[in-house]
């Protein structure tokens, strides 16, 4: 939901906006979110959410909600939700959340450099001198990057925040909207003292014991058209709002595109797994998918984009 990459970046400009008409695409279950009124969500989730169980979901890897929002004000990339003062309604929660892109705060808009020598940097400006940007980098976990203007080659602002589009459609249900929802207002509203006590136990990633051991060379073998057609229908579902597809581009700047990108963290099957698993930069370890999902879908990835498209990858 709210990777600490931008969402509730919204969440400091006031007055509340009008919203604005429904993006074009697929209605998915964030739109559908969209299209009800905001005063009844926020109305719902005051009486029917339940904070307890809406921290257990930002805290969630899968998420990415405290990657961007929680932890060490140097490196974050989204605002820190318990700051929000008392002017920021649950509506206005509520909206910066499903739309994050509407509004973006001043401070918070998305930067892409590319330097001389070929590399791109996307995240948030630090600070900046004559000589010198320094650029919050998302995609390495907010890693701060000096960068000499001189060997700036082109420096654009994205209009779309660093909060993707779409990751609520991670949540299963209205509930677990609802849920999360009145946790967000909970904090802005009680402020530290809340958020401390509404923080769960374990945050930490949990690694599934069966993940220990694996044939890794037994599900490669085992390849094949269906599993393939398998691969495709979880990137469709998961993986394409932020990574995009061919023709179409994804709503997160910073996500790779298969079809010509280079792989820092390794582009062979074992890699992707690895990357899958514990996650890598921006990108939250997926612990909803198990093992012979994960090589499906990167299966899928090899066939359906490095192979025709990025062969140097495959």
């Amino acid at each position: 939901m709210i990777p600490r990459v931008l969402g509730l970046v919204a969440l400091f400009v006031l007055p509340l906006p009008v919203r604005s008409a429904e993006p074009d695409g697929p209605v998915t279950p964030a739109r559908k979110l969209a299209k009800e009124p905001l005063a009844e969500l926020a109305r719902d989730a005051r009486k029917d959410g339940d904070a307890g169980r809406g921290a257990a979901l930002f805290f969630q890897p899968y998420l990415t909600c405290a990657k961007c929002h929680d932890g060490d004000e140097s490196t974050r990339v989204g605002p820190d939700l318990t700051k929000g003062g008392k002017e920021i309604t649950a509506e206005y929660l509520i909206e910066s959340v499903l739309l994050p892109s509407k509004i973006i705060k001043k401070g918070y808009e998305t930067v892409v450099v590319t330097t001389a020598d070929g590399r791109t940097l996307t995240g948030l400006i630090a600070a900046e001198t004559p000589a010198t940007l320094t650029i919050i980098e998302s995609a390495a976990d907010g890693k701060r990057v000096p960068i000499a203007k001189a060997d700036i080659d082109k420096r654009t602002q994205s209009p779309l925040s660093l909060m993707p589009d779409g990751l609520l459609d991670a949540l299963s249900d209205r509930q677990q909207f609802l849920d999360l929802a009145k946790y967000l207002i909970e904090v802005a509203e009680g402020g530290p003292t809340r958020a401390k006590e509404l923080r769960p136990a374990v945050t930490a990633l949990v690694i599934p014991d069966y993940e220990k051991d694996i044939d890794h060379a037994g599900f490669i073998r085992k390849w094949d058209a269906k599993a393939r057609k398998r691969g495709e229908a979880i990137y469709t579902r998961v993986c394409a709002n932020c990574h995009g597809t061919k023709d179409l581009p994804g709503s997160l700047p910073t996500s790779p595109k298969f079809a010509s990108h280079v792989f820092k963290n390794g582009g062979d099957p074992y890699s992707l797994y690895r990357t899958l698993t514990h996650g890598y930069g921006q990108m939250a370890p997926q612990t909803w998918m198990v093992p012979a999902q994960k090589y499906d879908l990167i299966h899928y990835l090899r066939e359906s984009y490095l192979k025709p498209h990025n062969q140097t990858q495959y």
